[in-house]
C-alpha cells in the first residue's frame, strides 16, 4: 500500500488544484516529506523519489513499458509534436528529423545570432555602451538603473528563438511592441498546468469556461506563431521560385528540407507547426528560468560570483566570447550552471509515465499495474539527502570532481540530477540550451559586473520568505512558480560596464 494525501487518493483535483496554484513541485517535496519515496498522488499515479526510479522510468529502454499517456491531451493543438506523442514509430521518425536540424553542427551555425541578441540585452542593462560592441572594457564607471532580470531574460530567450527557428527580428529587449506574446505564453501555461494532471477533467471541456483568459492567451500565441510561420513559408517559396539562395540559414528552412533517414519522409505543414511551436515555447522558457535563476544565485553569493568572473575573464582576456576551447574551459560557470538548475529546475514537477505491460513493470523495486501513470518530481528528487549534501545551499562545487571523493559525490549527484529529462524522450534541445546559457552568462560576467541594488525591497525579490508556507520560506532560494515550466520574479540587478 502506497501512502498520500487523502484526497489525491480520490481524485485528480489534488493535483490539478496545486498545478492551478503553482507549487505542485514543493507539494511533491512536501509529500515525499510526510510519506516517503514512494506517494500516492493521484487515484491511478505514484511519484518515486530515487535514481533508481528515475532510470526504471525514463531510461533508453524504458519507452514500451511507460508512455506518455493522458496527462500530455490537453497539450495537443490539432496535430501531436515530440512533446505529447505517446512514443512508437512516429515518435522516433519525429526526433529523428529534428536532431538534424539541432546538430551540433546548426548550432554552430546560429552561435552569431545568439550573441547578437546577448549582446543586445547588455546594451539593456549597462550604464554605458560606448565599447560593448567589441566586448572590452573603456566604459562609463556608473551603476546602471535597477531592472527585473526575469522579464529580461524572456526577451533575450525568446529573439534568439524566434531569430535561431524563423530568422525572425522582434527585438523585445529593444521594443516593445510585441513583448505581449511572452505574457500570453505564461498565462497560457497556467490552464495548461491544471489540466494535465486531471486529463480526465480536462475531457468535459470545462476548461473554456474556468479559463477562459488563459485560452485567450493561447489563441493569441498561436496565431502569432503561425503568422510567423506563414511570413517564412512564403519567403522560401520565393527563393525556390527565383532559384536563389536562402539568407535567412535558420533551423526552420533546415527543417522543411530535412528527411528522415530512414523513411525518406519529411515534415508535413502541421508537423512544422507543431514541432515549431515546442521549440519556442520550450526554448523559451528553460533558458530564461536557468539564466534569471543564474544571475540570482551568483548576485545572492558574492564568492561564486567572483569565483566565475574570474574564471571567464580569465579566459577569453580580451577576446570576445564564443564557442570553442576557452568557453569549454569555463568549468566552475558550467558548474553554477547546473547548481543553479538542480536549485531551481525549470520543469520542477513530474513528467507522467503510464504502464503499458498487462502484467505490470517494476518500478524501484515495486511492481504497478498497467494503466498507473508513474513520475519522478524533480524539484524532490534533486533536493534529496541522498543525493546531496545539504541540498538546499546553492554549492556549485558539488559538481567538481577533483580527487577521488568528489568524483564519487559528483557521480551520485549525477544520477538524481535530469533538468532535460532522461532517455529516449529527453530535450533534444539540450546542447542547444546549455551553449546559449553558457555564452549567456560568460558575455554577461565579462562585459559588466552586477550586483543587488541597495534597499530591502529588491534584496527580497525572487527570494522565499520566513514564515511563508513549506517550500517558500527559504530567503536564500530563487523561488518558481510551477506551470508545466516555471515562472518567475527576479533577480532585480544593478549593471557596471567593465
Amino acid at each position: 500500500m502506497v501512502s498520500g494525501p487523502f484526497l489525491a487518493k480520490v481524485t485528480e483535483l489534488y493535483a490539478a488544484y496545486h498545478g492551478w496554484k503553482g507549487d505542485i513541485h514543493l507539494d511533491m517535496w512536501r509529500c515525499h516529506m510526510k510519506y516517503g519515496n514512494h506517494v500516492r498522488y493521484g487515484p491511478n499515479a505514484i511519484l518515486f523519489n530515487t535514481s533508481e526510479g528515475m532510470r526504471d522510468i525514463y531510461r533508453f529502454g524504458s519507452s514500451s513499458s511507460f508512455i506518455k499517456g493522458l496527462n500530455y491531451e490537453p497539450m495537443v493543438h490539432r496535430t501531436p509534436n515530440t512533446l505529447t506523442m505517446s512514443g512508437g514509430k512516429e515518435h522516433a521518425r519525429r526526433r529523428r528529423i529534428l536532431s538534424y536540424g539541432l546538430s551540433g553542427q546548426a548550432l554552430r551555425d546560429c552561435e552569431g545570432r545568439i550573441t547578437r541578441h546577448i549582446l543586445s540585452l547588455c546594451r539593456a542593462v549597462t550604464a554605458d555602451v560606448d565599447e560593448i560592441d567589441e566586448q572590452v572594457g573603456g566604459g562609463g564607471r556608473s551603476w546602471g538603473k535597477p531592472v527585473d532580470m526575469s522579464e529580461l531574460c524572456s526577451y533575450l530567450s525568446f529573439d534568439i528563438m524566434a531569430d535561431v527557428m524563423f530568422g525572425a527580428k522582434y527585438n523585445l529587449i529593444e521594443e516593445p511592441k510585441f513583448r505581449y506574446i511572452v505574457k500570453a505564453i505564461e498565462n497560457s501555461n497556467t490552464r495548461l498546468a491544471a489540466l494535465a494532471q486531471a486529463p480526465r477533467f480536462a475531457r468535459l471541456k470545462l476548461d473554456k469556461y474556468i479559463f477562459r483568459s488563459a485560452i485567450e492567451s493561447r489563441t493569441r500565441f498561436l496565431k502569432f506563431l503561425g503568422r510567423m510561420l506563414n511570413a517564412r513559408l512564403e519567403e522560401l517559396a520565393q527563393v525556390e521560385e527565383d532559384k536563389d539562395d536562402d539568407k535567412h540559414g535558420d533551423l526552420f528552412g533546415s527543417l522543411i528540407n530535412a528527411t528522415d533517414p530512414e523513411t525518406g519522409s519529411k515534415f508535413t505543414t502541421d508537423e512544422l507547426l507543431a514541432e515549431s511551436a515546442t521549440l519556442v515555447f520550450a526554448g523559451t522558457d528553460t533558458a530564461s528560468i536557468s539564466l534569471a535563476a543564474l544571475l540570482f544565485y551568483l548576485a545572492h553569493n558574492p564568492t561564486c560570483y567572483q569565483r566565475a568572473a574570474t574564471e571567464v575573464r580569465d579566459a577569453f582576456g580580451s577576446e570576445p566570447v564564443q564557442g570553442g576551447p576557452a568557453l569549454a574551459s569555463c568549468v566552475y560557470l558550467k558548474a553554477c550552471i547546473n547548481e543553479a538548475m538542480r536549485m531551481s529546475p525549470p520543469v520542477g514537477g513530474s513528467l507522467w509515465r503510464e504502464v503499458t505491460p498487462p502484467e505490470g513493470s517494476i518500478v524501484d523495486g515495486q511492481l504497478i499495474p498497467q494503466g498507473c501513470t508513474v513520475g519522478v518530481g524533480l524539484y524532490s528528487i534533486q533536493h534529496s539527502e541522498v543525493y546531496y549534501e545539504e541540498p538546499f545551499r546553492y554549492n556549485p562545487d558539488r559538481w567538481l570532481g577533483n580527487d577521488a571523493n568528489n568524483r564519487a559525490k559528483v557521480e551520485r549527484a549525477l544520477s538524481a540530477f535530469a533538468p532535460f529529462s532522461l532517455g529516449p524522450r529527453s530535450c533534444l534541445g539540450k546542447g542547444f540550451a546549455q551553449h546559449e546559457l553558457m555564452l549567456a552568462a560568460a558575455t554577461i560576467l565579462k562585459i559588466a559586473d552586477f550586483r543587488i541594488p541597495k534597499g530591502v525591497e529588491y534584496n527580497r525579490v525572487g527570494c522565499g520568505r520566513k514564515g511563508a508556507e513549506l517550500g517558500r520560506h527559504r530567503p536564500e532560494e530563487y523561488q518558481l512558480r510551477d506551470h508545466i515550466t516555471g515562472q518567475n520574479e527576479g533577480p532585480v540587478l544593478q549593471f557596471l560596464l567593465r
